[in-house]
């Protein structure tokens, strides 16, 4: 249970219908986003972040039992 950011590689369009205040649940879907704040926790103990990662761009792969609140900013989910 990890989240490996990497540089975001996507453009402006790119987010143009993005939601913001999205939780992932990880299923080795890649999400990207725009100037989000990111808790990382163990899937099922969404109690206290295992991880934060301060506001920032970028993407990631998200494996089965990582969660994420992401919280301002742009998300896109694929």
């Amino acid at each position: 249970m990890s989240l490996e950011r990497e540089t975001l590689t996507k453009n402006d369009e790119f987010f143009n219908d993005a939601p913001t205040g999205v939780t992932v649940v990880g299923s080795g879907q890649m999400i990207y986003w725009k100037q989000c704040t990111i808790k990382v926790y163990k899937t099922g103990e969404e109690q206290k972040p295992v991880r934060v990662i301060t506001t920032c761009n970028g993407q990631a792969l998200v494996r089965r039992g990582t969660s994420l609140l992401l919280e301002e900013g742009l998300v896109v989910e694929e």
